[in-house]
């Protein structure tokens, strides 16, 4: 793909401290999936005060549960995307798109119950790049080209469709700024075509991202723990823990960048890769009939969602350094689903701020969401790229430090910074704005960057 022209920010961000919050405040809109965050009151305080963690019980990150964004993906879904489906032929209600929701669902209620915002990327059997197809009895909205590879629609493998919906999936978590994404799926267990009926729990992740190693290794790893010994009290029959793998699934990918004699074909791999460490758990195996049996009860799908939660809960237990972004104008705030726009293309694209607002300042929420506090000298560090994507896949260049005095923040803490930029001529371009610690930017080590647009659709 050709890369856009690129320049850096004019006038370089001016910054002062300006005003604080003791925790995010509950996001608005929503698309056809959903948000939920524990609110809280924004009093007044002084310039640059630091605002102390609420703290809580919670048993996910208890200094500030509701600072933490957790994107949720049953996968499969929609009228032409069942997943596996049943074995027995019953249904779609006993397909995988099924369980994977209703194990979703009840993630996402364990994890609220905590005080931790959730991100879903379903809460129904819906797809969020068109599902119109009358000849198999579809009548949903029409295909859109997410991923820009100048495709749409339902081919009869479903490639297409598949690759534009998973990139959806992936542009909705980035733009909510999720802390992670974690996405739930059942296997379907083969040898030679042949079905292998075993009961099993896998976890696969890439090693392929700055992070991948020092950060989605460990959450891969922690899930499938979780779900392993979850389902072994419930389970009547032996089960396989299958481990980890680093494999480059479309979900958890990275962009193709470049095309390789390993990877000819660079549409195999998203265009926008997740910008936060993502995993894709294959929790158990329909193809042992008492498995499927059990991941169509409550009982193990609640044991499902249980050894899922565990697994964040370690996770978020053993992560030093990490920011919570919040751009304090509509739509900016991390955990908000963006609004669908359009009816082709990309549906969602980063928070679109004008010249009065920008001549103005944009009041930015830096949140620590780590479990220490952060080293004197952290900086901001920010820059610009002219283009018309929906939001920037990697940071761009040049990018540097900005005037921007960063408080040590303890564990949950939080203050609000001004950011300004002298946009010059304007035009269709994004910004991107990341903590570094010396050399090390948190947005490679997994902390999602805040983007915001400025022109442009």
């Amino acid at each position: 793909m050709l890369q856009p022209a690129r320049r850096s920010l004019g006038g370089l961000l001016a910054a002062a401290a300006l005003l604080a919050a003791c925790g995010p405040a509950a996001p608005s809109g929503s698309a056809p999936a959903s948000v939920q965050t524990t609110a809280s009151a924004e009093p007044s305080v002084g310039i640059g005060e630091v605002v102390p963690a609420p703290d809580s019980s919670s048993s996910v990150y208890a200094p500030n549960p509701g600072a933490i964004v957790v994107a949720i993906d049953p996968g499969h879904g929609g009228c032409l995307d069942w997943g596996v489906p049943d074995p027995l032929k019953r249904g779609a209600a006993f397909s995988e798109k099924a369980m994977t929701l209703a194990i979703g669902l009840e993630l996402k209620r364990l994890l609220t119950g905590q005080g931790v915002s959730v991100v879903m990327t379903r809460e129904a059997d819906e797809a969020l790049a068109g599902d119109d197809y009358p000849d198999l009895g579809c009548h949903g909205a029409p295909f859109r080209d997410v991923n820009g590879d100048g495709e749409s629609g339902f081919d009869p493998e479903g490639k297409t469709r598949t690759r534009d919906e998973l990139q959806a999936r992936l542009d909705l978590v980035n733009l909510a700024r999720a802390d992670v994404l974690v996405s739930i799926h059942i296997n379907s267990v083969t040898e030679n075509g042949v079905i292998v009926e075993i009961a099993l729990t896998q976890t696969y992740y890439t090693d392929e991202t700055p992070w991948g190693v020092s950060a989605t290794q460990h959450l891969a790893q922690f899930v499938q723990d979780g779900v392993v010994a979850a389902l072994e009290p419930v389970a009547t029959y032996p089960r396989q823990d299958r481990g980890i793998s680093a494999v480059n699934l479309f979900i958890v990918a990275p962009p193709l960048f470049v095309t390789t004699p390993e990877r000819p074909d660079p549409v195999k791999q998203p265009r926008r890769g997740a910008l936060v460490p993502t995993i894709l758990t294959e929790v158990g195996s329909i193809t042992l009939a008492a498995e499927h049996e059990l991941l169509l009860s409550p009982e193990g799908q609640a044991a499902a969602a249980r050894g899922i939660a565990s697994g964040l809960e370690r996770y978020f237990a053993d992560r030093p350094l990490a920011v919570r972004f919040d751009a304090l104008v509509p739509g900016g705030e991390a955990g908000t689903v963006p609004t669908a726009q359009g009816e082709a293309g990309p549906p969602f694209w980063a928070t679109a701020i004008g010249s009065p607002e920008l001549s103005r300042g944009i009041p930015v929420r830096l949140t620590n969401t780590g479990t220490a506090a952060w080293p004197a000298g952290l900086t901001v560090r920010g820059g610009w790229q002219a283009g018309d994507e929906p939001y920037l896949r990697q940071s761009p260049d040049p990018i540097r430090d900005l005037p921007i005095e960063v408080p040590p923040l303890g564990p949950g803490e939080s203050v609000v910074v001004l950011l300004s930029e002298d946009v010059q001529a304007g035009g269709a371009g994004l910004i991107w704005i990341t903590l570094a610690n010396r050399d090390q930017a948190l947005s490679d080590l997994g902390s999602a960057p805040l983007q915001l647009r400025t022109g442009g659709p």
